[in-house]
């Protein structure tokens, strides 16, 4: 039989947990030096535990200072947090929100709906998705491991969810606009129609993710209108479960600035909107393997206020509680990571794409079809070797790959000219991902700057060339429109940056309800999550083909269709 060994480091430690561990069923390693193995086989891996999931000592009500009686408790304070805050205090319910965070919490901008009153007037004549054949794309891409539930509820319910908003919006003075997404040439797959709503203040605002910042703040002023009550800088710690984790869960404890307990009884519900867990790295260790080179060193303490930055996150307290009460993990592995929406080495002529001329890894090598979408590429280059990745073109190159539509642009902006983006570059400047421009008259010369091997690299650039004049890609059938020989000096090429991670999606098994479920898939009573911890939503990887899914899907529409339901009564 194959066994594999798994380090000590991040099991729960003491013979007493072991004892309750097996007590229970559970194969937990003894106490033991950090060194020491646990042999995993067949029979003991999904009973292996984890230090993360080993419930901690019970908060008992002799430690507990204050309880407050509410209706429906949300904890977290970010976008998915507040419209459900919102949309369940205009039905009339009493909602408090309980967050770790001193203020409200922003990130990301792009926020898709399949359809709204914004689409129907700002598309006129232009071609939108049949999302009969677009969404069974994008759940091939995910494998069909997902939950095909949720996403043809998104198909159905967020138009209702972002006309919403838009009124929100437009009564606050913002003007609705659409974001361009990228078209590779005809090619339906890699083909991202409008549907990415965002607000500006005029004409000469970019859509994507600056108005996020105008429309969080909008939703948060309207929930405290609505008489929503916020309670910041108190991260919740523990979930409550009646009849000894067998029954309702009907509170949270959280703990104030003072350190006291404060039980927040809940005679609705309880949502968890408490992000994802990317700053945990045995979490990442577990769920997310792969992309866990990409995270930063672990912190001393969580940053429950960081906005928009890559590296990773929150540290997965959500996640935790429902383990610790009986939740079950998401039934796709491993859960997908957000890496950033563009490829990181040259150019890119259209939103959310990569470099679509030549790209080498460090020998100098070609390794893909470069016509695709960024985050593929940013996959690609976590295969090379080191990581990697190098691109070169020609002065050519900008009249050869126009037009050049850049990140932000909205569906009715221009491209950009060639000539601006050709003194973009001779100026050593390359958006929005910087990288540091290399220019030569002399090819050669400018491989040898870039610390390739000469040798290898020219006669790669030689056969892409003869290639490109042939109008046929022999060795990887990209597309003709984009093979542009590396023809006219000056000549650029950039060393790229490492892929840039920005999230991981996915987490506790939560059905199409939003009703956070056991390891039988039955829903617990009374425990319910949005935003970017409901699981089996994404597999494989967020791949931007619908720009703003997971703000648009799990956190607008989800939100939304909770914190109504939960007022209403209805799930």
């Amino acid at each position: 039989m194959n066994q594999m060994t798994t380090s000590r480091r991040s099991f729960v430690k003491g013979s007493a947990a072991l004892a309750a561990g097996a007590a229970a069923g559970a194969l937990v390693a003894p106490a033991m030096a950090d060194e020491a193995q646990v042999t995993l086989n067949a029979q003991n891996v999904n009973l292996v535990k984890w230090d993360f999931e080993i419930p901690p000592a019970p908060i008992t009500d002799d430690m507990i200072k204050e309880t407050v009686p509410c209706e429906i408790v949300i904890v977290g304070a970010g976008f998915s947090g507040i419209v459900t805050a919102l949309a369940a205090a205009e039905e009339g319910a009493k909602v408090t929100v309980v967050t770790a965070s001193d203020d409200i919490v922003i990130r990301g901008g792009s926020m898709n709906a399949r359809w709204s009153k914004a689409m129907e007037e700002l598309t006129v004549g232009m071609k939108v998705a049949d999302d009969r054949q677009f969404i069974r794309e994008q759940l091939a891409c995910a494998g069909y491991n997902v939950d095909q539930k949720k996403w043809w509820k998104f198909v159905k319910y967020s138009p209702e969810a972002m006309n919403w908003l838009i009124d929100k919006m437009e009564a606050e003075g913002f003007m609705t606009v659409l974001e361009r997404g990228f078209d590779m040439g005809g090619d339906t797959f890699f083909s991202s129609l409008p549907g990415s709503h965002s607000w500006t203040t005029d004409d000469s605002g970019k859509a994507g993710k600056g108005s996020q910042m105008n429309v969080v703040e909008t939703v948060y002023r309207d929930a405290l209108a609505a008489g929503v009550e916020f309670v910041f800088s108190c991260p919740a710690r523990q979930l409550v479960r009646d009849d000894n984790n067998t029954g309702r869960v009907s509170a949270v404890i959280a703990q104030n600035a003072d350190g006291d307990y404060i039980k927040y009884e809940a005679s609705k519900a309880i949502v968890l909107a408490t992000g994802d867990f990317s700053a945990n790295h045995d979490m990442m260790a577990k769920y997310c393997p792969e992309f866990l080179p990409l995270i930063d060193p672990p912190m001393d303490e969580p940053d429950y206020n960081v906005g928009f930055k890559f590296g990773g996150l929150m540290p997965g307290d959500g996640h935790k509680m429902g383990l610790w009460i009986g939740a079950a993990w998401q039934k796709t592995y491993p859960c997908a990571p957000m890496t950033f929406a563009i490829g990181t080495a040259g150019p890119f002529n259209q939103p959310y794409s990569g470099h679509r001329g030549l790209l080498l890894n460090k020998y100098g090598e070609r390794y893909g079809n470069e016509d695709i979408c960024g985050v593929f590429a940013g996959v690609a280059q976590v295969h090379q070797p080191e990581m990697k990745v190098y691109a070169i073109w020609g002065a050519n190159y900008a009249e050869g790959a126009a037009p050049w539509i850049t990140q932000g642009s909205k569906i009715e902006d221009a491209p950009a000219t060639p000539e601006f983006m050709l003194e973009n570059w001779k100026e050593g400047f390359m958006i929005p991902d910087p990288q540091d421009v290399i220019m030569s008259d002399d090819l050669e010369d400018l491989v040898a700057q870039l610390g390739l091997p000469v040798e290898e690299t020219m006669a790669t650039i030689a056969r892409y060339n003869e290639l490109c004049e042939k109008g046929v890609d022999e060795d990887f059938c990209k597309c003709a429109e984009q093979m542009v020989p590396i023809a006219e000096p000056p000549y650029f090429g950039v060393l790229g940056n490492p892929p840039h991670f920005l999230t991981v999606c996915g987490g506790l098994r939560t059905d199409d309800k939003m009703r956070v479920c056991d390891a039988d898939d039955n829903p617990i009573p009374g425990l319910y999550n949005v935003g970017t911890m409901i699981g089996d939503y994404f597999a494989n990887i967020y791949n931007f083909m619908i720009e703003g899914n997971n703000l648009g899907a799990n956190c607008l529409t989800f939100g939304y269709l909770t914190g109504r339901g939960l007022a209403q009564g209805t799930i």
